[in-house]
């Protein structure tokens, strides 16, 4: 029923399904993770380096605020680096509170994961839409590829157009 070019397109087109699906589960994932593990990090006083506040009509999902903060842990200085996109911010004008403390010269507290001071986070905060968006469209992909790329191999294999008894 199948012929050869179609069994090898599904099978072609269920790995990158698969591939798309690891990827955004593996970002869930880490989003997750680092969410838990800054539970217990250390508080730190950081500067604000700069702050940009991306918004127009080309923005497809929002307005984006990119801050860069410098920070002191033990003996060596660090920078670090938060992003977020519209509704994923922890608050609605985050950017201005930012700028403000950049102008203040103002202090803000950041988490430092004691084990490795290079990593830290402005603020923990887990947006649960985007993390359910990103788990269940990874979960969803992955699943509909691995289903391909089985179908795919399963009928090249010849098992799917054998018939019993010719």
């Amino acid at each position: 029923m199948f012929s050869t070019l179609r069994k090898l397109i599904l099978l072609l087109l269920g790995i990158p399904f698969v591939i798309l699906g690891t990827r955004f589960l593996l970002d869930a994932g880490q989003s997750y993770l680092t969410y838990r593990a800054a539970e217990t990090w250390t508080p730190q006083s950081a500067r604000i380096i700069a702050v940009e506040h991306l918004s127009g009509p080309d923005q497809a999902l929002g307005n984006q605020t990119v801050a860069r903060y410098a920070y002191d842990f033990g003996e060596r200085s660090h920078e670090g680096q938060f992003s977020c996109i519209g509704d994923e911010c922890p608050q609605p004008d985050l950017h201005e509170t930012l700028r403000a403390a950049q102008a203040e010269n103002r202090t803000v507290a950041v988490l430092v994961d004691p084990d490795e001071p290079e990593r830290s986070v402005l603020y923990r905060h887990l947006h649960l839409p985007l993390f359910l968006l990103k788990a269940g469209a990874g979960l969803f992909c992955f699943a509909t590829g691995c289903v391909a790329v089985i179908f795919g191999v399963y009928l090249l294999s010849g098992q799917g157009g054998r018939k019993e008894g010719a």
